[in-house]
């Protein structure tokens, strides 16, 4: 593993696993529990990279402005101290990212599989080390990678294609959230994603009661490591799959259905609709699948 750096203000804020979703003192947490309000957080909190740039109008006019720049670093997911991947990833929330990642990908079935997780920052990146109990890692099928995993694809580094599409289990329960839900938590998240709004950049991943109430948020420049660290707060959290929906700010791409349908999620709601792929795994998975459009919900296998 590549040698340990002196911890930067940026490492030392991630290294213990910064939430940016709190709510506010009259919202709700997980446990649906009132938490204090936060206090603003510094561009380093929201792994953003001040920019000084210049806005220029359609007459010509120009005026300097700063502009935050999402961070984007190596993570190295580590099993049981073995190399598995390296993927590019916002570095917050890494303990959730590790969680998840091991849960969406099928590398183990129960959050008590996993031991712990260890987030170390190292030179150019973080390495994220899961202790992942023998027994369990010994019964479980492994997707083989051997390449860097880029922000945008889930799926950078699987050597073999059987491993691309995976064979996914009917989830044990389809949810079906209403209209209202959808829609009201649709406008509501844009103002829960702390990150996005300080940088414009970010994908989100939320986790809905059938109520519309968007109890956890984690965010993310790859739309599937957003996934993957929302799965992990909901294991941390024991959220309960048939109370709630997913959605998400990004497209509906094949990888989010797998990683849903793998971990039980009963219901999948994305910005934009799902292409005939994402479709086709929804549909052999019993996931429910939609999209908000205006004022209406298109739901597209129910």
């Amino acid at each position: 593993m590549t040698t340990a750096q002196p911890m930067t203000k940026m490492a030392a804020a991630m290294a213990d696993n910064l939430k940016t979703d709190a709510p506010r003192a009259d919202e709700p947490d997980a446990a649906g529990q009132g938490r204090p309000a936060r206090q603003p957080l510094a561009a380093a909190d929201m792994c953003s990279v001040p920019l000084e740039a210049i806005a220029v109008d359609a007459a010509g006019n120009a005026e300097p402005l700063v502009w935050q720049l999402p961070e984007e670093v190596a993570v190295a997911v580590q099993i049981n101290t073995e190399p598995y991947t390296v993927m590019m990833a916002t570095p917050a929330n890494l303990t959730d990212f590790g969680i998840g990642f091991v849960l969406a990908e099928g590398i183990v079935e129960r959050r008590s599989d996993i031991l712990g997780v260890l987030v170390m920052p190292v030179e150019n990146g973080f390495a994220v080390d899961i202790a992942i109990d023998e027994e369990a890692l010994a019964e479980a099928r492994m997707p083989r990678r051997s390449i860097e995993g880029r922000s945008g694809c889930g799926l950078c580094g699987v050597e073999n294609i059987a491993d691309v599409v995976r064979v996914t289990k009917p989830v044990p329960h389809t949810v079906r959230p209403s209209a209202a839900a959808i829609l009201k938590a649709a406008r509501e998240l844009p103002r829960r994603q702390t990150m996005n709004r300080f940088n414009r950049t970010v994908h989100g991943a939320a986790w809905v009661t059938l109520d519309g109430e968007i109890l956890l948020v984690r965010e993310d420049v790859g739309r599937h490591n957003a996934l993957d660290k929302l799965i992990g707060a909901m294991a941390d959290a024991n959220v309960e799959l048939t109370g709630g929906f997913v959605l998400m700010t990004s497209r509906c791409s094949f990888e989010l259905v797998q990683k849903s349908a793998t971990y039980g999620i009963g219901a999948l709601v994305t910005v934009s609709a799902p292409t005939a792929l994402a479709l086709e795994i929804a549909r052999k998975a019993n996931l429910f699948v939609a999209s908000p459009a205006g004022e209406r919900v298109v739901i597209l296998n129910s």
